[in-house]
Formats: structure tokens, sequence, C-alpha cells
């Protein structure tokens, strides 16, 4: 009987250890557990990266697309975009694996999930708040030229794209890193993150200088839209362009 008990008693049970474990508890899944080393984290950025890109910054992207459009001849547009989104792509890229090796040294030094979460949002607080984010904001918004023809076209539309990327980086780093310590909560954390940075698209430059910036103007924008419906709500009667149709 000695002998069966400790027999028994050897084997570790998955549960039992996960229950035990703190980035189990932490984490939630094995989804962002498997960051937790280099090669996961380089692992979750392959599979992960290619659509959390688009998904995120797709809008702040028009701008500078539009601006390539209009300002190259119609024989060089397809080529110019090209150009442009493959510099954007690649600028992110590097940016995306240094915010997702940030996000596992975080999560290294501390087996608690709520300290790097709490540091995320320091930093976040810190940045929205500084002047250099403004400044970031304000460039992304300038666009540089583009010549007509030949290699000067090509090297100005990767310039293009490249300046608008990395002030895009600039002033999204922070919040984007939000997601990658947010545990179980990374899609959650994403949707949120993903809507303020839809939402600042909308500010115009301002002078940098430390300050809060909330996103009002697509908050207005909202309301302005919304309006009509809640009218219609209140008297019980259709909206405009329903009574039309």
């Amino acid at each position: 009987m000695e002998h069966m008990e400790h027999g028994m008693a050897m084997p570790a049970m998955p549960a039992m250890d996960g229950a035990h474990d703190p980035r189990a508890a932490q984490g939630g899944t094995a989804h962002m557990d498997s960051m937790d080393s280099p090669s996961g984290s380089a692992r979750m950025f392959l599979t992960t990266w290619p659509f959390m890109l688009p998904a995120m910054m797709a809008p702040l992207l028009v701008p500078a697309l539009r601006h390539g459009y209009v300002r190259s001849l119609p024989a060089r547009r397809r080529r110019t975009l090209t150009s442009l989104l493959a510099a954007y792509a690649a600028v992110w890229s590097v940016g995306g694996l240094v915010l997702f090796a940030l996000a596992t040294a975080l999560r290294e030094i501390s087996r608690s999930g709520a300290i790097p979460l709490a540091v995320g949002l320091f930093v976040v607080a810190v940045w929205e708040l500084s002047p250099w984010r403004q400044r970031c904001l304000n460039r992304r918004q300038a666009h540089p030229a583009i010549a007509a023809f030949g290699r000067p076209a090509d090297r100005d539309a990767l310039r293009l794209g490249g300046t608008h990327a990395l002030w895009c980086v600039g002033s999204c780093w922070a919040l984007m890193l939000l997601p990658l310590l947010a545990g179980r909560w990374h899609l959650g954390a994403m949707v949120i993150v993903t809507l303020w940075i839809w939402a600042e698209f909308f500010e115009a430059p301002a002078v940098p200088a430390w300050r809060p910036r909330p996103p009002v103007t697509a908050v207005r924008i909202v309301a302005a839209s919304a309006r009509p419906l809640w009218r219609s709500t209140a008297d019980g009667t259709r909206p405009a362009a329903v009574t039309r149709a």
C-alpha cells in the first residue's frame, strides 16, 4: 500500500499545476501564454500581426493612399500605391517586432499579469498626454510631394509610405502595446484601442503641449448622425431616409 501511495502521488496533474501558476491564471489561454518566450513571441507575431495591423491601421492609411493616387500619373498609380503599401507594411512590421519583444520582456519580468498591464497603462497615460505624441500626430498628416517619372517617383512613393508609417508608429505604439499585455482580455483591449485610434483620426493638428486629447470630434460626428434617429424614436415616427424608401 505504501508503494502504491507513493506511485500515485508522483504524477503531477496539469490542471492542478495550472491552478497554482499565476501566468496561467493571468493569461487564461495558451494563445497569450505562448508569448512568454522569444520563440513563442515570434510565432505569435507571424500569425497575429498580418491580421492585427490591417484591422487597426487601415483607416490611418487612407490619407496617404489618397495623396499617392492624386499626385501620381494614371499610368503610374498602381506602381505608386504598391510601393507605398510595401514601405508602410515594412516599417510597421519592424515596429510590431519591437512591440512584441517589449511585451514579452514585460511579461517575463513579472509573474503577475497585473503588473505588466499596469505598466502599459502608465506608459499610455504619459505618452497620450505628451507633446511628442502630438508632434507625431501632426506629422502624420503632412505628406511629401511625389515626382512624376522614373526612379524619383518610386523613391517618393516609398518615402511617403515609410514616413507615414513612422509617424503612425510614433503616435500609436503605446496604445498598440496594451492588447499584447492584456492576457485573456486581449481581444477586448484590441477593440477598444482600435476604436480610440480611429476616433483620433478625425482630430485636427494642434500645438504640441502636455494636455489630454480626447477624440471629441468623432463623438460629435456620431452624436450628430444619431440625433435624427433619436428624435424619430422619441416622436414615434420613422427617420426621413426610411420614409422615402
